[in-house]
């Protein structure tokens, strides 16, 4: 009986896992880059492919820390298996992943125009603006790779 219950909780607990654990967008648009496979020839990709993308990423990681453990976090993915989005966001006790997710992001993601090539602190300061950040938070990190595979990430503490 003892197995038997703890077999039946250990299916629950997968169960719960998998449910909290749903970041996929159901609907991404078109015009969203995709992560490049990287077992594809890359001397066949037209470098230009992604002009009239509507972002110019294809992963998205920001990290703002702030007193009292407080946090805010967007996670955003977009590989050959699909698009993932999520924000956790402890300071206004806003948490959505999946579809809810990337509807909030996707204004924020289309008025950012930095690249690769921008002054780490550009980057920063164009991020705090897009997302609202907060001036008193401790650290900030923001990880992008951008639709060339180029990854670079930005960070600031105080």
């Amino acid at each position: 009986m003892k197995k038997l219950f703890n077999l039946v909780l250990f299916l629950a607990t997968v169960c719960i896992v998998q449910a909290c654990n749903n970041d996929k967008v159901s609907d991404p648009p078109p015009a969203a880059p995709v992560e490049k496979d990287d077992s594809a020839n890359q001397d066949t990709v037209d470098q230009n492919e992604n002009t009239d993308a509507a972002f110019n990423f294809t992963n998205f990681d920001l990290d703002v820390d702030y007193p009292d453990n407080k946090n805010y976090d967007v996670d955003y993915d977009n590989e050959q298996e699909g698009m993932e989005a999520e924000i956790e966001d402890t300071l206004n006790q806003n948490n959505l992943s999946g579809d809810e997710a990337f509807e909030e992001l996707k204004p924020k993601f289309e008025k950012l125009t930095f690249d690769q090539n921008t002054k780490n602190e550009d980057v920063l300061s164009e991020v705090k603006e897009v997302f609202e950040i907060n001036d008193d938070y401790t650290r900030i990190k923001v990880e992008v790779e951008f639709t060339d595979g180029t990854e670079k990430e930005y960070s600031e503490q105080k």
